[in-house]
């Protein structure tokens, strides 16, 4: 393997891993730019592998929330049961995408959500009542709920997560803060909890269509660990806005990179 891919791989995981433990973003909002323009894979393995190191980056910030008391184990799990499902559907229906559109479809989704963050970060903080948004437009009760916005929207974040190669780690964050009220360090903490799950089920389902290159997988993996771990660490004593920010900012600039390396150089 030249050096030069095992740098990317392991630069493509560390990012990766930063931006899972700092605001619960999926691997693949770093690792598949990287991947595919410094370690030369294609769209669909660079998925697979983003999915893979999401499992690891987000068990990681997963265990750092837990600790700091900021992890919500039974949303997470109702999330995960139906993301799952979807996360399998998705794979299998991105094997009839064209490699050049699951690009576009990854890169646009990043800079979406990157302008959307850095331009109002406010978004991603909860509604001053304190309640979920939704239970201010819906007559039920707190439990039923998230129970009911959990399922669907775990199902819906599957399937995007198993198409485009993103654990869901932003969308699962709006659904816990706009749906069920979470702050945002509990969204965070157990958004990442479900990505690992999700991308556990999306993962596999990309191995099984097309064999992925595990040699480059365990690299972005180890530098999944290192980049997670001090990543959780620091968000757990900043402001969620500044992150919100920094990470938006962030997004727009990869997917643009993605985007030019694509499509115009």
């Amino acid at each position: 393997m030249p050096i030069s891919t095992i740098f990317a791989a392991l630069i493509a995981g560390c990012g990766a891993g930063v931006v899972t433990g700092l605001i619960g973003a999926s691997a693949v909002t770093f690792a598949v730019p990287v991947l595919v323009t410094f370690a030369s894979l294609s769209a669909y393995k660079a998925i697979g592998v983003s999915l893979l190191t999401d499992v690891v980056a987000s068990l990681v910030a997963a265990w750092v929330y837990h600790k700091h008391g900021r992890l919500r184990i039974r949303p997470a799990l109702i999330i995960a049961a139906a993301a799952a499902t979807g996360a399998l559907l998705g794979s299998w229906a991105s094997t009839h995408l064209p490699d050049a559109h699951l690009g576009a479809i990854t890169a646009l989704i990043i800079l979406t959500t990157g302008i959307r963050l850095a331009v109002r970060p406010q978004s991603l903080l909860p509604h001053e009542s304190g309640k979920p948004r939704l239970l201010m437009r819906l007559p039920l009760s707190t439990n039923t709920l998230h129970l009911v916005a959990g399922l669907v929207g775990g199902l819906g974040i599957g399937l995007f997560c198993g198409v485009s190669g993103a654990g869901g780690g932003i969308s699962i964050l709006f659904l816990l803060v706009y749906a069920m009220g979470f702050s945002p360090h509990e969204a965070i903490g157990t958004s990442v909890l479900v990505m690992a799950f999700t991308a556990a089920f999306g993962g596999f389902g990309h191995a099984v269509h097309d064999p992925l290159p595990w040699a480059i997988a365990g690299l972005t993996a180890v530098g999944a660990v290192v980049g997670a771990l001090a990543a959780s660490l620091i968000a757990n004593r900043i402001h969620e806005r500044r992150l919100a920010r920094v990470a938006g900012v962030t997004f727009t600039v990869l997917a643009t990179v993605m985007l030019v390396s694509r499509y115009i150089l």
